[in-house]
């Protein structure tokens, strides 16, 4: 199951990319939460690209990313805040 959503989410970065625009609620403290820890590694995808169960899926696999590359791991309310932007931005 991990590898077909990782595989999936691979898939999809590249055409995620090509959809980039101005991030919805832009400057607020979620946008800019967002577009900072999301946006230091990758540009910060559209949230209206994918649904919220994909974000949801998304999240988990970056997390453990996150954590297998020694960056600092979003803290539980960074995670929270995050999703939750994404899931009430998404398609």
């Amino acid at each position: 199951m991990k590898i077909a959503i990782s595989l999936s989410l691979a898939l999809l970065l590249p055409i995620l990319a090509a959809c980039q625009s101005k991030l919805p609620e832009e400057g607020s403290p979620d946008a800019k939460l967002y577009a900072e820890r999301c946006g230091s590694c990758h540009k910060a995808y559209s949230p209206g690209s994918l649904t919220p169960a994909m974000w949801d899926a998304m999240m988990k696999s970056m997390d453990e990313r996150i954590r297998k590359s020694g960056l600092p791991p979003l803290t539980p309310q960074q995670y929270k805040t995050i999703l939750d932007y994404l899931s009430r931005n998404a398609e």
